[in-house]
């Protein structure tokens, strides 16, 4: 369900921006969140490396599974003069012209388990001699054999304990990828909105401290004002110019960074619509740490890594010490010179070998080996532990974060609305000559301040709360796992 909601929401996205990409685009921020998780190329990149996995993993299983193959040779042929080796020692020179062909059927099933194999064989093979114009066949109708490494590296049994879980991590990454582009997109989406609202401030800036500069100068000339107190408002004139250009230039330049992060490049005017507004939500440290381990794909890597430092100890231990194998083979076989004859005076033949390389002085080689890859499987449980610990730390601190942005939000609202009256109030006392400039100065700085700080209170609680979504891939709003299940 959630992966049918998730590609009809990214449809009715892509359709509705189609048909609106030449006129004015409000973009919500929910919209940035999905076109985030669905439309741009980072989704599109997650989805075909998933898809990888998933093709990698499918090789892995065919590797366990009967494998059936026909391989055949149709001509051999050879015409010319050749040495021919006599009984007797000699060598003669003859000609020779002949052609030979077989075919082969194997079937072969790997045992993980033992990392041995059983096989089954069938072939024939003809031989023409052109120059008596005779041929003859030999036919080996069935052979069973099997053949097991002793005291081996086995990679089929390790390669059936970890592909699993990295196919499990591959899917579960493909979610991270898809939250974190949203956890990109949101960090964008707000720098967009501090510019805006930065090059708002300065363009109200640059009107209100031209129009006092005006009045100041007919001040001036009445010798109601120093010109010291002139030139003071003169620059700040200058500045608000200033500040108005360089906000400006960052505005667009973060417009550009997050239409191209949305893979909306056609679109060429926007306007971020501003969440106003946090959802009442109580997030637990210890349900926190719980989805995430079910969800993140830290959580599988972290047995994945443990069960490959356990694969390289086995490794190191069977390519040191005493190592052998075991090969056998079983079967009936005949020559004849029809077909029709394949199956007379069939003959059993039997085949049985087993070896072991020991190794007598290698000065403490396999010792060394041994220990070294000991301690490397020691330094890896160490280092999954520490980060471990720390991954559950992130956890808890973003969620108390998150929660205190969350209560402090009133009290920054409260304050940005007290710091735009006082300045109202600074700027009418003002245009009476009630209050000096140096006084309307730090009134218009502080309700500045004041619009920045609820805008960045706003941007940190989103941006950390999208970061908490991506660590435990958890949507504590909508209560809901943000998992796909669908394989295609």
């Amino acid at each position: 369900m959630y992966k049918l909601s998730f590609i009809l929401s990214c449809f009715i996205l892509g359709t509705a921006l189609t048909h609106t990409l030449k006129a004015q685009v409000y973009l919500t921020f929910d919209e940035v969140v999905n076109i985030s998780r669905c439309e741009n190329l980072s989704a599109r990149k997650a989805y075909v490396e998933k898809k990888n996995a998933y093709w990698n993993y499918q090789i892995h299983k065919s590797n366990l599974r009967p494998q059936l193959t026909l391989d055949t040779r149709i001509a051999d042929f050879t015409k010319g003069v050749t040495p021919i080796t006599q009984n007797d020692g000699s060598i003669a020179i003859v000609s020779i012209d002949q052609n030979s062909s077989n075919a082969n059927l194997t079937l072969l099933q790997p045992i993980p388990l033992l990392g041995a194999e059983v096989f089954m064989n069938s072939n024939l093979f003809r031989f023409d001699n052109f120059s008596v114009v005779d041929h003859s066949y030999s036919s080996q109708p069935i052979e069973v054999g099997f053949q097991m490494p002793v005291l081996q590296f086995n990679q089929l049994k390790w390669d059936k304990r970890i592909k699993p879980f990295e196919y499990l991590e591959s899917k579960k990454e493909y979610d991270r990828k898809l939250e974190q582009s949203a956890y990109q997109a949101v960090a964008m989406f707000f720098q967009n909105i501090i510019d805006r609202n930065e090059w708002t401030m300065a363009n109200s800036n640059m009107e209100q401290n031209t129009e006092l500069y005006r009045i100041s100068e007919e001040r001036f000339k009445s010798g109601y004002i120093s010109q010291d107190e002139l030139l003071q408002v003169k620059l700040m004139m200058v500045n608000a110019r200033k500040n108005l250009k360089a906000a400006q230039v960052s505005m667009e330049n973060s417009a550009l960074l997050l239409l191209t992060h949305l893979s909306l490049t056609e679109i060429t005017d926007f306007y971020p619509v501003v969440p106003t507004s946090i959802p009442e939500v109580t997030i637990s440290s210890h349900k926190a740490i719980e989805y995430a381990l079910e969800y993140n794909p830290e959580s599988i890597a972290f047995k994945r890594r443990l069960l490959e430092a356990d694969q390289e100890l086995a490794k190191a231990k069977g390519a040191t010490g005493i190592i052998g194998d075991v090969f056998a083979t079983v079967g009936y076989g005949s020559d004849f010179d029809d077909l029709p004859n394949w199956n007379r005076e069939m003959n059993q033949h039997a085949t049985l070998k087993i070896g072991f390389s020991i190794p007598i002085i290698d000065w403490g080689r396999t010792t060394a080996a041994r220990k070294q890859a000991s301690m490397k499987k020691e330094l890896e449980e160490t280092s999954v532990l520490q980060e471990r610990i720390n991954f559950e730390k992130e956890i808890i601190s973003l969620v108390n974060v998150v929660q205190m942005l969350k209560e402090n939000m009133a009290i920054v609202q409260e304050a940005e609305s007290i710091s735009k009256q006082r300045y109202e109030i600074a700027y009418n006392r003002y245009l009476v000559d009630d209050l000096s400039v140096l006084e309307l100065n730090m009134a218009q700085n502080e309700k500045d301040y004041a619009s920045r700080d609820l805008l960045s209170s706003l941007a940190s609680f989103w941006i950390n709360y999208h970061r908490l979504r991506m660590i435990t891939l958890f949507d504590f709003i909508g209560q809901k796992a943000l998992i796909t299940q669908n394989e295609n």
